[in-house]
């Protein structure tokens, strides 16, 4: 029993380092994203006050921060207009850099969850139109932060520059070795997916205001932002590249 045991530990972890080695094998390398995300979001549009905020604040979070999403670019900034504000939070992976399941445990039902937030609604892949053209759909929720108050939040997360869905995704995955155990069921959708290309390029626009997002989309002046935020791939009439 032992020796079968045994023999069944050495097939499966040579499965694994198979799987991994395939996996960078077949990673396709080519950038579509070819610009800065800082310049991405819109210094002037009408009628709005641009003010940049920090991911972190300090050079050590800014660096634990970094270590933990491992991202290439980042850029965050409020938008106020109005007594309306928008915050616009977008990060950037470069090919090769993280697999889609690690790029897609960074968004609100896992991060914010885990630190204290209350998921109070959620809606999966949201069609929505802004005149004559069509966003991507995106993932939509609201959540009760702590001294924050009720914020709604619409993102996207793009894989090659497609949305991921997340209609299987749980709240507050962990970290660590039970995060992953717990996100298996999630890297294995990817691989029918994906294929065996985990690490593609990727790209995670959010945003969040108190004000509903429907709400939002329904005002010209939010529209008018929006279509300054094209260059991140969020309409599908113009890709990355």
């Amino acid at each position: 029993m032992r020796r079968v045991l045994l023999i069944a530990g050495v097939l499966a972890t040579v499965g694994l380092v198979a799987l991994l080695l395939a996996v960078e094998v077949f990673a396709d390398h080519r950038r579509r994203f070819t610009g800065e995300l800082p310049r991405a979001l819109p210094t002037v549009v009408a009628g709005w006050v641009r003010r940049d905020v920090p991911v972190a604040v300090g050079s050590a979070a800014a660096a634990n921060v970094q270590g933990i999403l491992n991202y290439s670019q980042v850029a965050q900034a409020v938008y106020a207009k109005d007594g309306l504000q928008i915050l616009v939070y977008v990060a950037y992976w470069e090919p090769g850099k993280v697999s889609v399941v690690d790029a897609g445990s960074h968004n609100p039902d896992s991060c914010w969850v885990n630190n204290g937030c209350v998921r109070t609604d959620r809606r999966y892949a949201v069609s929505a139109r802004l005149g004559e053209r069509a966003l991507l759909p995106y993932e939509a929720g609201a959540y009760l932060v702590p001294r924050g108050g009720l914020q709604h939040v619409a993102f996207w997360h793009l894989v090659n520059g497609e949305p991921n869905r997340y209609e299987a995704q749980e709240q507050g995955w962990r970290d660590g070795l039970i995060g992953r155990l717990e996100r298996l069921p999630l890297l294995l959708k990817d691989i029918r997916v994906h294929g065996l290309n985990q690490k593609s390029e990727q790209m995670f626009i959010r945003l969040s205001s108190p004000t509903p997002f429907p709400e939002l989309l329904a005002r010209q002046d939010v529209q008018a932002l929006l279509r300054e935020l094209d260059g991140l791939g969020i309409f599908p009439d113009r890709p990355w590249r």
